[in-house]
């Protein structure tokens, strides 16, 4: 172990920096959210250095560099990374979450072909990914070996010693054995340069020729039929097979990259030729892939799932091209141009936030314009009867921007400002504002859920509890009758009404349904900040508070909370 640490100096010290943030931050409690919001672009930058510094050391070391060039390359990444953290949000969103596992897929990936930029030693390449992928499947396994033996040891010392941790240990446990046993450990397998061994593991040949290989053989086979059901019936596709044909292309070429080695093999021939056809039964697949996630794109926009599947169609048809030719079969490309679209994706005008948002606005914009919604001020004051798709992408729409903190929205709803931030509340009401003015043609199935809790309410925890004696908790999604012996809440005609009766006398029927009214009313279908005094239904010396309360289609009723009385 020493020796590793001597050897990967960096990398362990990132390791240890990142398991010492990921502990204080789950032990920071939630309402600190300045503290844990700093923690976690903190963690970000820690977990992006460590493949980084990787990189740089292994390349060191095979390559031989002049003493001047590593410092100058660790410089080059702490500026990235500084410029990196100050573009981060000071509360990181789903935005910023998106980026950095981009991020860090790209720089993994540049892990695997770092140590080989200016050679063309392609089988040392594969030689030294081998080893990468299967030191990480051992690390992985000894790894999660001896966190479910300390798992244990903690469990058996809580039942024996009756120890209650004032700290989340399990958590704490995970984190230290994922982040720095794992990393350590792997890094110790990694042999030098000169150490590198010239083999092909048995193992791994019979999984990937009895295993992977026919799996992919299966999925293609039916991937091929439903082709030939599109085509029969003559139809496009469903948006969604894109994602199939793609996760199984991507894994056929993982496949492939597994048995590279056995190309040249006289006794592997095969291995040659399945690849050749490989890339052939890809070609018509890719058409699929075209077909299916451009269609998704017409009819929904584009996200930054469907950005991202959209440039790996063009990805995997340039690739397939390319050993189609037959000139060169360099599988150094492969990771190469993955972690330039990993790093070009996230950053600059054509990234995927930036064009998502654009492409969710204009469409917001054309289903308005269709159906005539908006004023001669741009915005949304004509009430109108639209179809029921259309209704349902415009509150689709306002759920992207609110799941992602954005704006733009506001000029199409009077009264609407530029918030800073970004809450649920604000968002409710834009969705209680196109319900007034925008119909579903088919309000009856349209399927609408409200929510309403105190989750994120100043005064969640406002409620007098003085002079009550008994508490029972209450989760109406899961049971229909609650009892403690004495009281009991029954709830009825779908969670409309709830009968309270104590020793078999009734006490009161609370209307809950005119209650999730109120609230739809005030707060729109979805809101986590309701004041608590809001959730409260009174009767005598009974109080039922409930943490949150919701219908479906203004048909059920539920909700989960907890009943006082005397």
């Amino acid at each position: 172990m020493v020796e590793t640490i001597l050897r990967y100096k960096w990398a362990t010290f990132i390791a240890l920096v990142k398991s010492i943030l990921l502990i204080w931050l789950t032990e920071i409690p939630y309402t600190d959210g300045a503290a844990r919001s700093q923690l976690t672009r903190l963690s970000f930058i820690a977990t992006l250095a460590l493949p980084l510094a990787l990189a740089i050391r292994l390349s060191e070391e095979r390559q031989q560099w002049k003493s001047y060039l590593r410092p100058t390359l660790i410089s080059l990444a702490a500026i990235l990374l500084t410029a990196y953290y100050f573009t981060l949000d000071t509360e990181p969103n789903q935005t910023d979450t998106y980026r950095f596992l981009m991020l860090l897929a790209g720089a993994h990936l540049v892990v695997s072909y770092a140590p080989f930029i200016g050679t063309s030693d392609k089988e040392n390449f594969w030689q030294f990914n081998k080893t990468l992928f299967l030191q990480f499947l051992n690390a992985s396994l000894y790894a999660g070996t001896l966190y479910i033996g300390l798992l244990i040891a903690v469990q058996t010392v809580k039942y024996l010693f009756n120890i209650n941790y004032k700290f989340n240990i399990e958590l704490d446990l995970l984190i230290v054995v994922s982040s720095f046993f794992h990393t350590v450990f792997f890094l110790s397998k990694i042999p030098a340069p000169a150490d590198f061994k010239n083999d092909y593991p048995v193992g791994l040949k019979v999984f990937t020729q009895y295993v992977l290989l026919p799996l992919e053989v299966v999925y293609l086979a039916i991937i091929y039929t439903y082709l030939g059901k599109i085509m029969f019936q003559w139809k496009l596709p469903e948006g969604g097979v894109a994602y199939l044909v793609l996760a199984f292309s991507v894994a056929g070429i993982f496949a492939l990259l597994l048995l590279y080695p056995l190309r040249q093999s006289m006794t592997e021939r095969w291995v040659s030729i399945f690849s050749r056809r490989y890339y052939v039964a890809l070609v018509p697949l890719i058409v699929l892939l075209f077909i299916g996630i451009f269609r998704r794109i017409i009819d929904y926009g584009i996200t930054e799932n469907r950005y991202i599947v959209a440039v790996l169609a063009f990805w995997l048809a340039g690739i397939t091209l390319y050993f189609l030719s037959g000139k060169r079969d360099d599988i150094r490309w492969i990771p190469v141009t993955l972690s330039i679209l990993c790093f070009l994706l996230p950053i600059g005008p054509w990234n995927i936030f930036v064009v998502a948002k654009n492409s969710q606005l204009k469409r917001f914009e054309a289903i308005l314009v269709r159906n005539q919604i908006l004023d001669s001020r741009h915005q949304i004051a004509r009430q109108k009867t639209v179809p029921k798709q259309d209704k349902d992408q415009l509150v689709s729409i306002i759920g992207f921007f609110r799941n992602r903190e954005l704006r733009g929205l506001e000029p199409y709803f009077a009264g609407f400002k530029q918030k800073d931030r970004s809450d649920y509340q604000y968002y409710a009401s834009m969705e209680s504002s196109l319900d007034k003015f925008v119909i579903s043609d088919k309000k009856e199935n349209s399927g609408l859920f409200t929510n309403h809790s105190s989750q994120f309410a100043k005064n969640a925890a406002g409620i007098s509890l003085a002079g009550f004696d008994h508490a029972l908790f209450i989760d109406a999604s899961e049971d229909k009758v609650i009892s403690d012996g004495h009281v009991e809440l029954k709830i009825e005609q779908d969670g409309k009404m709830w009968a309270l009766t104590r020793d078999k006398k009734k006490v009161t029927v609370w209307n809950v349904s005119d209650r999730v009214n109120a609230l739809h009313a005030a707060y729109g279908t979805h809101a986590m900040d309701v004041p608590q005094d809001s959730l409260v239904l009174f009767h005598g010396s009974y109080k039922l508070v409930f943490r949150s309360i919701s219908s479906s289609n203004n048909s059920y009723f539920y909700g989960n909370g907890v009943l006082f009385y005397r």
